[in-house]
Parts: structure tokens; sequence; C-alpha cells
């Protein structure tokens, strides 16, 4: 097979005729990447790259060349520009009009020659026109706009409702003041460090999360190399006082923000985010600058210009010690491992546990009687007093048929008692009897048929 009648293969790779299998194969491979229907949006990028795979699969000898390619070294049957008469030099007929009748269609090109496959080898083509089917129409399915290839923003996007107000990514909610807000994270091992920036369209209570997180993350895997220790400290505190804000994309944001409160009726609001957004162009003279100069000028109405509370000054302690919280669980673990705390998770704590809770056993024991004898207050009202003497301070009275348990030995007519709830105090001795409060009252009330 000469190279004039492979002359039509060569043109479609742009390579000159006899070039090597590698030149062929890179040649391919660039217009391959250039006219892959899924990279390529024109309408005949799908053919062109039938007809280059054809091309070259027919040069590197995987497919045999028609023999309508050329007719004959004389040139016979061509025109002017060197391709066969009737024909261009891409698509089914470029073998020439003559086998029009005779190629069909096949998965990767035209021009193939109608001839069964190999026995044994059915499936396969079945196979892999399958595969192309499927191919092609997750093609037209997709995004024509989008390389299918490229990667995807990892930042979140804004959301609008129905009204076109523009959402907090975090929350969900729809602020007077949003803003884009960007956070740094730092990563680090040994000797290798990344830092990632992330952004989003956030109202004040979402930035605080998403700035939390952030440094969360820095904490977790900012620390593991000596060259991301500085900057990953950077990273921290700049999420702790709120982030950066570009001044650029945030005056898009409040201008897009006040157009939507323009049509839903809110002027004033409208106005007032517009006032915000002229403080982050400042005296910028840009086409943004003046939309939103000539915005505010047509939404001035005599009044005052309202201000909303700019609630994204201050950060607050609050959320400055969350961001720096790991710090002190990290203080505070050295010091119970090798400072002055040492030794107290393992041997101060249980014994400080074991006596606390051998005098709260102690207490309830007391409370609950055991192992004591019961008396009852048998008087309609009896003090009970601090000390043992009738000029104490009286704690309270105690009301008839009342249980109380003695608890140390009597000083005269006076005795150390303990009440059903805890308390302790004196009382006199001639006012208790012994027994439970409870029978008691049950039989006086049977004998004296109360209710």
């Amino acid at each position: 097979m000469n190279q004039d009648r492979l002359g039509i293969y060569y043109r479609m790779l742009n390579i000159a005729p006899g070039a090597s299998a590698k030149e062929i194969k890179l040649a391919y491979r660039k217009l391959a990447f250039e006219y892959h229907p899924d990279r390529n949006t024109d309408a005949d990028s799908e053919e062109k790259f039938k007809d280059i795979t054809e091309a070259y699969e027919i040069l590197i000898g995987e497919r045999k060349a028609p023999p309508q390619a050329s007719n004959g070294a004389n040139g016979q049957g061509r025109n002017t520009n060197g391709k066969p008469s009737g024909t261009s030099a891409y698509g089914p007929n470029a073998a020439g009009p003559g086998n029009a009748q005779k190629t069909r269609q096949g998965f990767a090109g035209s021009g193939r020659k109608e001839q069964q496959p190999p026995p044994g080898k059915n499936d396969k083509y079945a196979r892999a026109n399958q595969a192309y089917r499927e191919q092609q129409a997750k093609a037209s399915a997709r995004k024509s706009n989008i390389h299918p290839g490229a990667r995807r923003h990892k930042n979140k996007k804004p959301t609008s409702n129905t009204a076109g107000l523009i959402q907090c990514a975090v929350t969900g909610v729809v602020s007077a003041q949003p803003r884009l807000v960007e956070f740094k994270i730092v990563r680090g091992f040994f000797n290798s460090m990344r830092t990632e920036t992330v952004s989003a369209y956030l109202a004040p209570k979402g930035a605080r999360r998403m700035a939390l997180k952030a440094s969360f993350k820095t904490w977790l895997r900012g620390f593991w190399g000596w060259r991301s220790f500085v900057p990953a400290w950077r990273a921290i505190l700049g999420n702790m006082r709120g982030g950066t804000f570009p001044a650029e994309g945030n005056a898009k944001l409040l201008f897009a923000q006040a157009t939507a409160f323009e049509r839903s009726g809110n002027r004033p609001l409208a106005r007032a985010v517009l006032l915000q957004a002229r403080d982050f162009i400042g005296t910028n003279r840009s086409a943004l600058a003046e939309q939103i100069r000539t915005s505010i000028r047509r939404l001035e109405d005599g009044q005052p210009a309202r201000r909303v509370r700019d609630e994204w000054k201050q950060v607050g302690t609050l959320v400055a010690l969350l961001h720096l919280s790991p710090l002190f669980v990290l203080i505070f673990a050295l010091l119970i491992a090798f400072g002055p705390g040492q030794g107290f998770l393992t041997r101060d704590l249980p014994t400080m546990v074991a006596e606390k809770s051998t005098e709260i056993t102690r207490q309830v024991a007391q409370m609950i009687g055991e192992d004591r004898d019961p008396y009852y207050v048998d008087r309609d009202l009896l003090n009970m007093r601090e000390g043992a003497g009738v000029n104490t301070k009286v704690i309270r009275r105690l009301a008839r048929f009342e249980t109380v348990y003695v608890s140390g030995d009597s000083e005269g007519i006076w005795v150390e008692i303990n009440t059903s709830i805890g308390e302790t105090g004196f009382v006199n001795l001639d006012a208790l009897v012994p027994g439970n409060g409870a029978d008691a009252r049950d039989t006086w009330c049977s004998q004296n048929n109360c209710d």
C-alpha cells in the first residue's frame, strides 16, 4: 500500500506521508483531545473525531483502507486540492463516491467494508457498540459549557430563593448584610505544607460556624510539619477574627442583594445594603462602582440614609475561646502529665472520689435512718434549735407526728436529732416518743375519726 493511496489519512492527522508510528500516535492524541465530543461543543466535532480515529486505525494497521481511497498514483479522480472528486477530506464519503454503497458506519468512524467479523468476536463488537452508545447518551445529557474533566469548585455557591435574595450557605437565612468570607485551612506533614482557602456567601451566624470548622481542621492537621507551624497559627488567628472579605466580591454580592430587595418593594433596605456596598468600593471608578453610586442616587427619597446595625465588627470572647479551646486542653493535659498535676488522675482523684463517696453514703444512711430507731414528735409544734438551750436560734418548728432520729447523747433535757430531710438540731427530749410518725398518725386518726 503506497503513500499516495493513504495521503488523505495523513492529511487528516496533519502529518507528512511516511511518518513513524510514534508521530502518528502523537498526532492522533492531539487531535482527539481537541475534537472529542466531551471536550468540544461544535456541531461537527463528533464527525471529525470519528474521521481522525478512522485515519489513525488505518495508518497503524488496525483497519484496512478502502480500495477507493485513491484512484491510483496518477492522480485520476482527484480535484485540484488533491482530494477525491465529489468528496471532502472528512466524513463517510472521504474514500470516494463510488464506494458509498459499500461502506457502513462503524462505532469509531466511517469507511468500514461490509464484512463479517472473525469467529468469536461478535460479542466483542456488540459490547464495544453498546459502550459507545452509552457514552454518547451521557455526553448529550451533560451540560455543554462544563468541561467534564474540570475540577469542580469546592466552595459553596450562593443559593437564592424565589425572590432572588441570596441565602446564607450554612444557615440558609436571608440577611440584610451578607458577606463573601474567606477562611484558611493549613495542612502540614514533615516538610510539606498545603494551604486551602474556603469561601462562601454567609450571614454572621453562618460565618462563625464555618470559621470554627476551618480552625478545627487546622488544629487537627496543621501542626504535623515544621513548615506549617507558623502558617497554622496565622490561619487560626485569622479565622478567629472573622476571616477576610474580598472587596470586589462583596460589592457584587451586596449590589445583587440590594437589587433583589428593591424588586420586592423594600427600597429603604435596598438603599442601606447599597451603602454597605459603597463602603467596599471606596473611591473605585469601575463600572460596578458607578452602578452602585447610580442606584444610591436613584433610591434617594429626601430622608436620612438608613444604616443597619453592623454585626461583623466585633468578635465575641466566647467565640475566640472556642477557636483556642484545643490549646487549653493541651495545656491541661501537659500539666496533668508532667507538671504539678502529675499523679492527680492516677492517685489523688481516685482517693478523693472514694472519700467523697463514703461521706455521701454515710449522710444518706443517716438521712434514711438506717440502723437507728425512729422517734416522732408528740406535740403540735416543737422548736428545733441550733444548740442545747432556749437562748439558741430556732431552725424551724416540727409538726406533730414528724419522724426524727436521735444522732447524739442527751444534754439534760436536750437531745441532738436528724430530720428525715437531713437537718440537724436540738429538741426537748420530753417531746419525743419512740416509733414511726406515720404509724402513730394513722392510729390517732382511726381513734379520733379524722379525715
